[in-house]
């Protein structure tokens, strides 16, 4: 009996001294906050990724609407909307990565899920009204058109049919403007943002992502309608 305690006693002894699982105890501790830190860290730079993409979207879009047209130097250069869609195309074909003509899963607040489109974009023309006057300048969206699926995103700057009268396009403050004899085109791109992991390891959730931006037409164009000898089917936002 009494070697059987001495025995019990150098097994405790031994057990208390050995370190061999240390490593594999302070793992298993810190594995949830580690985990938790990696998560958080590829949502960020996920979420940092698509805002950055977006944006640099959203200027090409403005850029190539600027530049597009046809005719000679001597005379105004024509915009159609086959130009238009093909610079929607391009936009398209730039997002790939981001499904800007994509759709995603969305559950309403009474649990319903439906199908829903991942963005939309509005390609204005802000022009200056016809009695402009420099003093006070006004502005006018003359035409409007729209690429993505989305049907529950709306333009925060107003349609030609609103915007008739304006100071000018963008948040306050920085709004933008046109030349007196010239337009600008002004693009707003929304896009509806998933995290890659639902659920509450981050703080990042489904939200709306908004982004501007505006190029100025730089050479003389024809502003007086969109021609469409192509027949094309046009890229309207209704």
């Amino acid at each position: 009996m009494k070697t059987d305690l001495r025995k019990y006693k150098r097994l405790a002894r031994h057990l208390a001294r050995d370190r061999s699982g240390l490593a594999v105890v302070e793992f298993a501790v810190s594995l949830p906050f580690f985990m938790g830190l990696s998560v958080a860290g590829v949502e960020t730079a996920n979420y940092a990724s698509t805002v950055m993409q977006l944006n640099q979207i959203t200027i090409h879009t403005a850029d190539s609407a600027a530049r597009m047209g046809e005719g000679s130097q001597l005379a105004a250069k024509r915009i159609s909307e086959t130009m238009i869609n093909d610079v929607f195309a391009g936009t398209i074909r730039e997002g790939e990565s981001l499904l800007l003509d994509g759709q995603h899963a969305f559950t309403a607040t009474n649990g319903t899920v439906s199908l829903r489109g991942n963005t939309r974009m509005w390609l204005s023309s802000l022009e200056p009204v016809a009695e402009f006057v420099p003093a006070t300048p006004k502005y006018r969206i003359r035409w409007q058109r729209c690429m993505g699926t989305s049907n529950f995103f709306s333009p925060s700057f107003g349609t030609p049919e609103t915007a008739t009268n304006i100071d000018g396009m963008g948040p306050t403050g920085r709004q933008i403007t046109a030349p007196s004899n010239g337009s600008t085109m002004f693009v707003e791109t929304k896009y509806w943002f998933k995290p890659i992991v639902i659920g509450k390891m981050t703080r990042l959730v489904e939200r709306e992502i908004a982004m501007y931006a505006a190029m100025v037409v730089r050479e003389n164009r024809d502003n007086t309608q969109i021609y469409n000898t192509e027949s094309a089917t046009a890229a309207t936002c209704s």
